[in-house]
């Protein structure tokens, strides 16, 4: 995760919504490292000027702020592009590219409603433009993990904003992200409070490198050399997985053509 990417300030916003919604102090969540954090660390954190770079640092945050490790390292993923789960929340083997996962019946109503909505702005003049269908599939994405993570204390949600193609007043097309503490004082229904954090959804560039335990392989069964370079190939798309097993099978031949040469070119000593 980049310092000040989209990716880092929307994960840092909702540690800080979570900080805050218990009531603890940015000291109280650096004293739980060990070793201890500076409380400077833990407000770049919040800020995404410095966010977590290591899911060892996603579960110290975890413990800290009482909140389910799984999920949290499943939310640091999403806001880097790469999807742990399906259409149904359900967790996926391999995590998906955001430009490559399928997008749910109501992200594409979402998307619809959406595009209608430009196209009807839409001008000669102002030329008005929609989120794109994959923008809405990660906040989908995200909302589902969210609603894992942060249970009924929470209202999650999203909502869309219209782009504008414009050299001077231009703006970026976007699906904001919402989290509502809901206010839990003995009353039957829960009141909705003013949203307590709002972030874009972010629309990570490229593929994050993954860390040493990203496909939360069987360490103790393979190397985390080899653990990281299977997580790598995984995470590819069919095209460039199969040049990578066309490169391997090409490394093979020619491993296996210089050991036939040299093993030729040996003599054993009743030959000499």
């Amino acid at each position: 995760m980049k310092a000040g990417s989209s990716s880092a300030v929307a994960f840092g916003r909702v540690l800080q919504a979570v900080r805050k919604r218990w009531s603890k102090t940015q000291g109280d969540v650096a004293g739980f490292f060990d070793p201890k954090l500076s409380v400077a660390a833990v407000s770049m954190a919040e800020s995404g000027s410095r966010p977590p770079k290591t899911e060892a640092m996603v579960r110290g945050y975890a413990a800290a702020l009482e909140l389910d490790e799984d999920a949290l390292l499943q939310l640091w993923w999403a806001m880097q592009g790469m999807i742990g789960i399906d259409i149904w929340a359900e967790d996926l083997p391999v995590p998906r590219w955001w430009r490559e996962y399928e997008a749910s019946p109501q992200a594409e109503f979402d998307y619809n409603q959406a595009l209608s909505y430009a196209r009807g702005k839409w001008t000669p003049n102002e030329d008005f433009y929609e989120p794109s269908l994959e923008l809405f599939a990660l906040a989908e994405a995200i909302r589902s993990i969210l609603m894992r993570l942060l249970g009924d204390s929470w209202e999650v949600g999203y909502k869309r904003e219209i782009g504008l193609r414009d050299p001077v007043d231009g703006r970026r097309a976007a699906v904001v992200i919402e989290l509502r503490a809901t206010d839990s004082g003995g009353d039957e229904s829960d009141r909705p409070l003013e949203p307590t954090v709002t972030f874009a959804c972010p629309e990570p560039a490229a593929r994050p490198v993954p860390s040493e335990s990203a496909a939360r392989t069987n360490t103790e069964a393979i190397a985390p050399d080899v653990a990281w370079i299977l997580s790598a190939v995984e995470a590819m798309p069919a095209r460039e997985r199969a040049a990578v097993a066309g490169f391997i099978r090409g490394l093979r031949e020619g491993a296996s053509l210089f050991s036939e040469e040299v093993s030729s070119t040996r003599t054993s000593p009743g030959e000499r």
